[in-house]
């Protein structure tokens, strides 16, 4: 793994969302796969980690804030995006007692960098702090200065993403399906990855951790980091199976989950002639794609990569 590390830009395409792309959002991305969750979980208590409160940074619509709420006393969610947190706390009407206390999950805006809400105020700080394919956006030395500020001594902060959706091998032409879609994004959606996408990308390889900050961010050991990954460039782990599921979807799907991918959206802005025409980048590679898989219906699944670091004693 390389040594350089990276900065990652503002990102500015999922807090300028309107009440119609969050919903389109909530919809298209779903959560995770449980298997995720247990381990995280499992984890934090097994390295002493407390369930009462939880904290979800970088939130979107609570697709994965309410998976973990629902083990902890308290949870609350934070996100920079005023709709973003309006459709989070407009879903929450259809899941009530979404925590283990029966209470509902407290959705806010707020950045990741300057964390604000009651989980701030002594006695109600934070057990486990999470953020599902969102970090690549923070500015990570103030995210970390602001999560030890939240967080309670022997805390776990949980951050991973699925850098890349992949053909699972059993399907016929899966190598030709995937040459052709590697192909495709790069002459069409290469050059609107900034470089949190690229961090993203390249599974949190260069990510800014807390003790590579200049100065250091204290409160958190190197020696208590772990980094586990799965499935990585679609090479499967175990080599049946995507560790974060297998989904038989079909391209028209695939097509509409991609439809919330920061990169298309501003492919999108930057040729609104074009978007959702014959002509729109999405449906110019759902044509392409299956001419080459030669059918509509397909196995896909996730690469993933998990970064989990303690908070030590005060």
């Amino acid at each position: 793994m390389s040594n350089n590390i990276a900065t990652p830009s503002e990102e500015t395409t999922f807090k300028s969302y309107t009440s119609a792309l969050a919903n389109a959002y909530a919809a298209g991305r779903g959560s995770y796969n449980e298997n995720l969750f247990k381990i995280i979980l499992d984890k934090h208590t097994s390295t002493g980690g407390a369930m009462q409160v939880l904290l979800d940074v970088g939130c979107g619509p609570g697709n994965s804030t309410r998976p973990l709420a629902r083990h902890f006393g308290s949870a609350f969610g934070i996100d920079p995006s005023p709709e973003m947190i309006n459709t989070a706390k407009n879903l929450s009407t259809k899941f009530p007692k979404e925590t283990a206390s029966g209470e509902s999950i407290n959705f806010c805006v707020s950045r990741a960098e300057d964390m604000n809400g009651p989980f701030r105020e002594p006695g109600h700080r934070v057990d486990l702090l999470t953020s599902g394919t969102a970090v690549h956006w923070f500015d990570m030395p103030r995210f970390w200065s602001s999560a030890a500020a939240c967080l309670k001594p022997g805390a776990t902060v949980a951050l991973w993403t699925a850098p890349g959706s992949y053909c699972h091998p059993s399907n016929p032409n899966a190598a030709k399906f995937e040459e052709a879609r590697s192909r495709f994004w790069r002459e069409n959606l290469a050059q609107y990855e900034l470089p949190g996408n690229r961090l993203a990308r390249t599974s949190y390889d260069h990510l800014l951790l807390p003790w590579n900050c200049s100065p250091p961010v204290d409160g958190f050991l190197e020696s208590g980091f772990t980094r586990l990954e799965w499935d990585r460039d679609g090479k499967l782990s175990d080599t049946e199976h995507f560790f974060l599921g297998d989904q038989a979807v079909t391209i028209e799907k695939m097509q509409k989950r991609l439809n919330t991918a920061s990169m298309v959206t501003r492919w999108r802005e930057a040729h609104p002639e074009l978007a959702g025409t014959e002509n729109d980048v999405l449906v110019k590679m759902a044509r392409e794609m299956r001419e080459v898989l030669g059918e509509e219906e397909l196995i896909i699944g996730s690469s993933c990569v998990l970064l989990l670091f303690k908070k030590t004693g005060e």
